[in-house]
Order: C-alpha cells, then sequence, then structure tokens
C-alpha cells in the first residue's frame, strides 16, 4: 500500500494534482501483495485512462517481491458492471447520447494535383497515384495501374509537415471517386473512437464502422503511444480487413522500427507491406506551395510578400497557415492591395509563436553538444564520464526549465528513468544558486545560440 500511496503522491507532481485527483485517486487498491496489484476503477473511462496512461508506468515504478514484475489487473466497482464481457467490451451506458462513428473530413485542396515533392517523396506519391487511378502525366484519372492490396499495408513515413496527410487525403478522396468504401481518420480520432465506444457499450457500432470498409487510413500512428487499450482495438482491425484483403494506409514520424511505445505485434504488422519515407521540403518547394495556393484561392502575393513568409515559416503547414492569416485579416481590415509592412504587421504574433516553435529537445540538444564540443550520440549515450555527464545534466536542466517538459517526457527522451532526470536538474539548479562561474557561461552561450532560450 505505502509503495502505491508514494506513487500516488509522484504523480501529482508530475502529471498534476487535479488530473491525479480526478482518475488516480478515486481508483480503490483492493489487493497488493507480494506480486500482484488489485485496483478498482469507478467506471470503464477511468479504467481505460489507467490502461491508456498509467499502466505502464506502474510497472515500471512499481516492483514484486523481490524486485519481480507486478502483476496488475484493473476491474470495475459492482455497480458499474454491464455483463461478463471481456474488458475492452466494460461500458458505463449513457442515456441520450448517439455516437456516430464517421471518418474525419478532408482539405478540399489536398489533392494529387496540388502536392509538392522532393525526389525522396517520389515512390510515396507513385504508390498511392497508382492504385488511386491519378495520371501525373496529364493530371487526370484514368483505370488504377496497382491493384489495392498489392502492398499491405502501406505504411508512409516522415516529419512533420512533408505531406503525409496531404497524400493520405488526396488518395482517399480519388479512392471514394471509384466507389471503394474510405475510412480516414487521424490517430486521435481513432482513440477517441474506441473510449467512446467503451464508455457506451457501442464496440458493436465501432467495428461495424471500421471493419467494414474497402479502405482503411490511420494518420499519425505514433500518437498511440502508451495507448494500451487503442493499440489492442487496432491490431484487431488490422487483423480483420488484412484477412478480408481489404487496404490499410498509414502514415508515422517515423519507420515502423523506430516506433516508441508501440506493442511490437503491431509494429510487425506495419512491416508487412511497404515502408515508403516522405523528405523535408526545401525552400523552393515551399515557395511552390505557397504560389499554387495563393492563386487557387484567388489572393496573389507579391515576391517580397513571398520571400518574407519563407524566411519566417519553414513548414508547408507554417507556409499554408501564414497565407490564410493574411487572407483573414486583410478582408477584416478591408485592404484592397496588400503590401510587404502589412503583410508584416498581420504576421508578427505567428512568427513570434514560430520562433518559439523551434526551440525543442532536438534544438537543445543539437546547441549543447555544439558548445561542449561532442556529439548528441554522447549526450544521449551511457556513459558516466563527466566530459559527457554534465552536458547532459545541463540539456536536461533546459528541457524541464526552458520547455517545461514533464521529468518523464525527459526521461523518455533520454531514456533515463525520471529520478535520473530529476537528479540531474537539482544539480544543475544549485550549481546555479552556488554562483558556478562554469555552469552560468555554459548556459548563456546556449542561450545566445538556441532562438528564444
Amino acid at each position: 500500500m505505502r509503495a502505491w500511496e508514494e506513487f500516488v503522491k509522484r504523480q501529482e507532481r508530475e502529471i498534476g494534482v487535479a488530473t491525479t485527483r480526478k482518475w488516480l485517486t478515486p481508483m480503490k487498491v483492493l489487493k497488493h501483495e507480494k506480486n500482484q496489484l488489485l485496483l478498482e476503477a469507478q467506471d470503464a473511462f477511468q479504467a481505460v485512462w489507467f490502461e491508456e496512461q498509467l499502466r505502464s508506468k506502474v510497472e515500471r515504478e512499481i516492483k514484486g517481491d523481490k524486485g519481480r514484475p507486478l502483476k496488475i489487473k484493473v476491474q470495475l466497482a459492482p455497480t458499474n458492471l454491464v455483463a461478463k464481457a471481456p474488458f475492452q467490451d466494460l461500458a458505463v451506458k449513457e442515456s441520450g447520447r448517439d455516437l456516430n462513428f464517421t471518418p474525419d473530413s478532408l482539405d478540399p485542396y489536398a489533392l494529387f494535383p496540388q502536392f509538392v515533392k522532393v525526389e525522396e517523396s517520389q515512390m510515396a506519391f507513385k504508390v498511392l497515384s497508382e492504385i488511386s487511378g491519378f495520371d501525373a502525366l496529364t493530371g487526370g484519372f484514368k483505370k488504377p495501374t496497382m491493384e489495392l492490396g498489392t502492398f499491405n499495408p502501406i505504411y508512409l513515413h516522415g516529419p512533420k509537415g512533408v505531406g503525409k496527410t496531404h497524400l493520405l487525403m488526396a488518395a482517399a478522396r480519388a479512392l471514394s471517386r471509384l466507389k471503394y468504401r474510405v475510412f480516414y481518420a487521424r490517430a486521435e480520432s481513432f482513440t477517441e473512437h474506441v473510449i467512446s465506444a467503451m464508455r457506451t457499450g457501442k464496440m458493436a457500432q465501432f467495428r461495424e464502422a471500421y471493419r467494414h470498409v474497402d479502405v482503411l487510413i490511420i494518420d499519425d500512428v505514433h500518437l498511440l503511444a502508451r495507448k494500451n487499450a487503442t493499440q489492442e482495438e487496432l491490431f484487431h482491425t488490422f487483423n480483420t480487413l488484412h484477412t478480408a484483403g481489404k487496404q490499410i494506409i498509414v502514415s508515422s514520424n517515423c519507420p515502423p522500427r523506430l516506433l516508441q511505445d508501440i506493442e511490437e505485434r503491431l509494429v510487425s504488422r506495419f512491416e508487412w507491406g511497404i515502408s515508403l519515407p516522405l523528405e523535408a521540403l526545401g525552400k523552393e518547394e515551399l515557395r511552390q506551395i505557397l504560389t499554387m495556393r495563393s492563386e487557387m484561392v484567388r489572393f496573389p502575393l507579391s515576391r517580397d510578400i513571398v520571400d518574407a513568409i519563407l524566411e519566417n515559416f519553414k513548414s508547408a503547414p507554417a507556409v499554408l497557415s501564414a497565407l490564410n492569416t493574411l487572407i483573414l485579416r486583410s478582408h477584416l481590415s478591408h485592404k484592397s492591395r496588400l503590401n510587404l509592412k502589412m503583410a508584416q504587421g498581420y504576421l508578427e504574433d505567428l512568427i513570434k509563436k514560430e520562433q518559439k516553435a523551434e526551440l525543442n529537445s532536438t534544438s537543445i540538444l543539437k546547441t549543447v553538444a555544439e558548445v561542449f564540443g561532442i556529439k548528441t550520440d554522447d549526450i544521449l549515450g551511457k556513459s558516466q564520464c563527466r566530459e559527457f555527464v554534465l552536458p547532459r545534466q545541463i540539456a536536461m536542466y533546459l528541457c524541464r526549465e526552458k520547455l517545461k517538459m514533464p521529468y518523464t517526457k525527459i526521461g523518455h527522451v533520454f531514456s533515463r528513468d525520471h529520478s535520473t532526470v530529476m537528479t540531474s536538474v537539482r544539480s544543475i539548479t544549485k550549481s546555479l544558486s552556488n554562483q558556478d562561474k562554469d555552469i552560468s557561461s555554459c548556459l548563456t552561450d546556449i542561450q545566445r545560440r538556441v532562438i528564444n532560450l
């Protein structure tokens, strides 16, 4: 019991008092002895929240007898049991609520002709356009030159802003045009649908929506990390569709083997078909996108405004967001002609936000490594030499103090336990309070090199 109580207190610090008291504190410990922990959830939603957010953390931080793995079981309070069904089918009935498991809407501009690609993204474009019947030469449509299921699944991967969502939406729209039943969903929507179905006892309707289709498209599957119940449902949905010969298309920010906190059996399924990379767009590709979209919406931009946008916004989503902001604010101000000074004024807040967004754990790691003359791999490695330990502690400190990252998330970045992160942050904080000139000088140098640090 004491180990559980200490765990709950830690969560108040790490995920917040309000969240902990709402979701975790009400759970009862029915049994905690040797290698077993039996918890009672007030309802299925609380049980799902525990499965998605905390099970893996409890397993890491609370050990059984003699350090053995702890077997954790979650059951619903007796008054909330619907039937003797498996956990994922337990539900709380919500009167008057009618769920509608529908696909996410498609961006009307996310079409094959509007997709701007670099050489490394050619194969992804080719495969999706061929199963969809899009003819890149004529810009029209013809009979598909590749049958659905030739590669199954089709797995697109690349960093944010390279066009994964654009391609998925273009394929969804084109395949629907061929009368295929297509279901496109963001990973967040899939998760929401799973949890809602569990809460309301509508798993049958959920499975009807997702498993009786010709093409299932899930965008950003890496966002399912640590969501065990959602991954379980995707695994069985995948198996059902694959066995029936239906096409599955997914996207992620990395290749299957580099997915973090995704079940191995699901990762192996993603590797069954073809994995297609998409690479970051250069400045000229972004110029093409901006020019093409401004022409489509009949909002021409002068060259100096285009250059200003590309100077401050480095990804396709950011560039298009800037364009949309210019259109809206020009309309609201009733200005017939837009000049550079006006454009800069309209985009001032977005530019500041974009600069702040450029600061992340990766930029901190890179800058710390440059200042100390080492590699980022040295910081992330296991060596305990002071040559690497001090930069590692400083990088952890900056992630905590400047990015406000939770200790557990920092630990995930550095492949360390959250307690190690806390110790590192305290060490640097103590050095600064003791006016350690070496540490202070290093931090000053790092802060000068990184935007808005």
